[in-house]
């Protein structure tokens, strides 16, 4: 395979993973439920997690490291903090 088919494959796989993520965050944003046994267990609190995975693929479009590491912060505590209400 040349470099240029390997780099197009990367990228398709990127794409991919790209809309899953977008497809899993707002599912759980809207929703308040995330797709699958293990995240179920896992999640506490489901709009959380959905918000922080947005906002880290949003990190894609504004070519920064800070939306990432926020919104890695904001998943971790989807992990941890239990809904109030």
């Amino acid at each position: 395979m040349t470099y240029g088919g390997l780099a197009t494959v990367f990228l398709l796989g990127m794409v991919v993973l790209g809309v899953a993520g977008l497809w899993a965050g707002t599912h759980a944003l809207i929703h308040d439920r995330v797709p699958g046994r293990w995240f179920n267990r896992t999640v506490r609190n489901r709009r959380l997690w959905g918000t922080g995975l947005l906002i880290v693929l949003s990190s894609v479009l504004f070519l920064s490291w800070t939306p990432a590491v926020i919104g890695l912060a904001i998943i971790v505590a989807g992990h941890v903090i239990r809904p109030t209400g």
